[in-house]
């Protein structure tokens, strides 16, 4: 890998000493690099792929022009992660992360719901797991994940192939609602 090495001028009225008049090489332990911002490329282009700088506001700022555009550093602490990014993520194992509520209904002896609430007065509606049965076996599990507004965000239909009395197989299916 190269690497580059920065020469600096530095006038004894902006910290530097009489032998600062030359180009002498940075100190990475005194030093930095006072520009308007840092750009890093990627490896076949030299377009601005990421930015970080100020705004004339003095916010310092982030630029990614694959991913989100322009934000400040407040927009990134306290904004949260958008509701695309956070799809991209494995959400339906949340139930590790969360208080919650469980509730179960059974039909013949057989689980054929589980509802994940929010809490035991049933408001707000997290997740629901329903199950299908040919005679004694689970033939379909669907897991539903509930967004912040109580609509289906997505669904995870499970469908289960048997081999005699054992799981031989799942297909997996992910749906999203747009």
């Amino acid at each position: 890998m190269d690497r580059v090495k920065p020469l600096k001028i530095e006038s004894t009225d902006t910290g530097g000493d009489e032998t600062d008049d030359f180009p002498t090489s940075l100190d990475k332990n005194e030093d930095f690099v006072d520009c308007r911002g840092v750009v890093f490329q990627n490896d076949t282009s030299d377009t601005e792929t990421v930015a970080i700088s100020r705004d004339a506001s003095d916010n310092m700022t982030f630029f990614d022009g694959v991913v989100s555009g322009t934000k400040t550093l407040a927009d990134l602490l306290s904004g949260g992660m958008s509701e695309a990014t956070h799809r991209a993520l494995d959400v339906l194992v949340h139930e590790l992360d969360e208080d919650y509520y469980e509730e179960y209904t059974y039909t013949s002896g057989k689980i054929t719901n589980i509802t994940v609430w929010e809490t035991s007065g049933k408001t707000k509606k997290i997740r629901e797991y329903a199950f299908t049965y040919t005679g004694v076996q689970v033939t379909e599990e669907v897991q539903t994940q509930y967004d912040s507004a109580g609509t289906w965000s997505e669904r995870l239909t499970l469908t289960y192939a048997y081999t005699s009395s054992m799981v031989a197989n799942i297909t997996t299916v992910r749906t999203t609602n747009p």
